[in-house]
């Protein structure tokens, strides 16, 4: 399934059972919880997800085989070496400003999940992982303009190839190396 396709449907059964979290969001949150060295199992993600609602009958059936399906492929995704992973945003032909803010949902979603999951501050990360945690905090907190021009189609790309090896280093020192690092 297309990622635009793929993020639609997550967002349609989120909207379902009337979480106020986000496809992109929710996604950010999954990727940091399972970056992260504590809890990520699929039921505690989901629960987080899903907190301050009562989800029931097909909507809540359709919602949590979807929530399952995405964590199932983003864990497999996350531990593929070939760097398979991407974040689930909307598609390229969604309005400019939608794209933004939904990459700036799923940063703070990201930095959620991982805070979930960490045993605590005293994780000693090298400095490009702190770097990389710090310009999520910025990105988190962009509102896009609806205006746009190449510069910024551009800028944006370039973002999400860095938000996404960025995330592959952070599973790396946080206790998910590479197969290439667990190699003698």
């Amino acid at each position: 399934m297309a990622s635009g396709q793929r993020y639609q449907g997550v967002a349609e059964v989120l909207e379902a059972v009337g979480t106020p979290v986000g496809a992109a969001e929710a996604h950010g949150m999954l990727t940091g919880m399972l970056s992260g060295t504590g809890d990520a199992g699929q039921a505690h993600w989901i629960a987080e997800v899903l907190a301050d609602t009562e989800p029931r009958g097909e909507a809540a059936r359709a919602c949590l085989e979807t929530l399952t399906l995405l964590y199932d492929e983003t864990a497999t995704e996350l531990a593929d070496d070939a760097m398979g992973f991407a974040p689930l945003l909307p598609a390229e032909d969604e309005p400019f400003g939608d794209r933004v803010r939904a990459l700036a949902a799923w940063s703070s979603g990201f930095l959620f999940g991982l805070g979930r999951t960490e045993p605590g501050e005293d994780t000693d990360l090298p400095a490009e992982v702190r770097e990389f945690l710090s310009d999520l905090a910025e990105i988190s907190r962009v509102a896009a303009e609806p205006a746009e021009d190449e510069d910024d189609e551009a800028s944006y790309t370039e973002l999400l190839e860095y938000i996404r090896v960025g995330v592959l280093l952070c599973r790396e020192h946080m206790g998910h190396p590479s197969v290439e690092a667990q190699d003698p």
